[in-house]
């Protein structure tokens, strides 16, 4: 699926179809099902631009490639805010035509615009082709990530 030149751009109402295909491959891929309602909620918070959140998606000649969901929040080391890249998600046949670089491009872009002091992001140790695209883009980091469910 060769496309032609990619537009970053906010969510619209007209997204939501395409969006809702792309959480769907992209819950399947971390193996995890949600209920409904998250689901419409995650869109909703997004498409409403809720404060912090940003969402962002890759639209090339044949339609919607890919999305970011991002976060934006204080930190404590700086007056600057900083980004949580939450999300990154780029169909399985657009993969490596640039999609996902871009859409952490267009993120950096509006970070350094709007003075954020870093974008930061994880993945899966063993999503290698991820992790292929982030070492071009970023440096690793030797932080450990511990969770506590509530």
């Amino acid at each position: 699926m060769k496309s032609g030149p990619l537009i970053i751009r906010p969510f619209e109402a007209r997204d939501r179809a395409a969006w809702e295909a792309m959480w769907a491959g992209y819950l399947a891929f971390y193996e995890t099902v949600l209920p409904p309602e998250t689901s419409a909620d995650t869109w909703a918070r997004f498409l409403a631009a809720a404060p912090g959140h940003i969402g962002l998606i890759a639209e090339g000649e044949g339609g919607p490639l890919g999305f970011a969901h991002a976060i934006l929040h204080p930190g404590t080391w700086s007056p600057k805010p900083v980004c949580y890249l939450e999300d990154l998600y780029v169909n399985e046949a657009a993969r490596g035509q640039g999609a996902g670089r871009a859409l952490i491009e267009a993120l950096a872009d509006k970070g350094r615009a709007e003075g954020w002091l870093r974008l930061y992001w994880q993945t899966a140790k063993d999503n290698n082709n991820a992790q292929h695209l982030y070492d071009k883009v970023a440096q690793r980091t030797d932080w450990v990530r511990y969770e506590l469910d509530l």
